[in-house]
């Protein structure tokens, strides 16, 4: 690989992650789903993938300041999307876990994510959108010299 492309794989994975929330947002939008901004999404990314979760570990998680993730938590609790509770482990904390209106926005997420897929899978194909996946989660996820087993 020519060193140009070897340059090129930073801008080429941030334009890749930027089409996808586009299309993402626009296929939100076809079904309704307003209110929702760029800076919510890390939110939606981490405490889906962690369940309910403390302020402070969701701004760590998605690398930003905890008072950023305050503003933002408030804006989702408005929107009635997020709730929060007391912290069995700790009755001075707070977790912040989906309602049952963010829970139906996660499932719309997920409609809108199978669309973006499909989009995708037209371009290229479902083998090579299947091997692309596989390949970007190995980066994402693995050591050198690892191998994917799925």
């Amino acid at each position: 690989m020519s060193a140009p492309l070897k340059q090129e794989i930073g801008q080429l994975l941030m334009m890749m992650a930027s089409d996808f929330q586009q299309r993402l947002d626009t296929d939100l939008h076809s079904r309704g789903v307003e209110g929702i901004r760029a800076r919510h999404r890390a939110v939606f990314l981490h405490l889906g993938r962690f369940g309910p979760s403390r302020s402070v570990d969701l701004a760590l998680a998605a690398g930003i300041r905890p008072q950023s993730m305050m503003v933002i938590i408030h804006e989702l609790e408005q929107l009635g999307l997020l709730e929060r509770h007391t912290d069995p482990s700790d009755s001075r904390a707070k977790l912040i876990d989906f309602t049952g209106s963010g829970r139906q926005f996660i499932a719309q997420l997920g409609q809108s994510t199978e669309t973006v897929w499909n989009q995708y899978s037209q371009l290229l194909g479902e083998d090579k959108l299947e091997s692309t996946f596989s390949a970007l989660k190995l980066l994402l996820n693995g050591k050198p010299g690892e191998q994917e087993n799925e």
